[in-house]
């Protein structure tokens, strides 16, 4: 198809074709929360105890949910043609676990852990998902994962727990693990 344009004035964009565009949402009241967390986990390191129990909102996603998809990390991948990336997820996968578990004695931690896990969530499912249900190329719906990471790590603030871009990643893959979220179309 040809398409021809001549003598255009405009303020905005100009597409002789078709065009995909990625809008995506950003958080701000998370941020408040999380400066007072971090100061009590500087105080001392734990911050209120938890009694080494998961609260319920962290319990939530760490058991693999049972309605719903409930394929395994493996699954998901190979349906998304993602296998490339079963290596580095299963690894990571396993370190976002056990950094959770390592927190386990601190209530203010695991609260610092759910806050990220639903940004998290939220923003595959209105910004990834969508790019998969509209079946949005790899490339594509890999830069709406990327940005997923990159509103979620700006979100962190002081960032007290240290997480890197590629924690954020491990604990997309802790989610997809445990049936929480998913590469493939539904």
């Amino acid at each position: 198809m040809f398409v021809s344009q001549s003598n255009n004035q405009a303020t905005g964009d100009v597409v002789a074709g078709s065009k995909t565009e990625f809008n995506f949402i950003t958080s701000g009241g998370s941020t408040d929360e999380l400066s007072l967390l971090y100061a009590k986990l500087k105080a001392d390191g734990v911050g209120d105890s938890s009694g080494n129990a998961f609260c319920e909102k962290l319990q939530h996603y760490m058991a693999a949910r049972t309605d719903g998809d409930v394929r395994g990390l493996e699954e998901k991948l190979k349906a998304s043609d993602r296998l490339d990336q079963l290596p580095l997820a299963k690894e990571l996968k396993e370190f976002a676990a056990k950094s959770i578990v390592k927190r386990q004695g601190s209530q203010t931690a695991q609260r610092i852990f759910t806050i990220v896990l639903d940004e998290l969530h939220t923003n595959f499912t209105l910004v990834v998902t969508p790019a998969i249900q509209t079946e949005a190329s790899r490339r594509e719906v890999d830069l709406c994962i990327s940005q997923a990471l990159q509103t979620t790590k700006g979100m962190l603030g002081e960032n007290v727990l240290e997480l890197t871009v590629k924690d954020l990643f491990g604990l997309l893959f802790f989610l997809g693990g445990n049936c929480h979220i998913r590469w493939d179309k539904c």
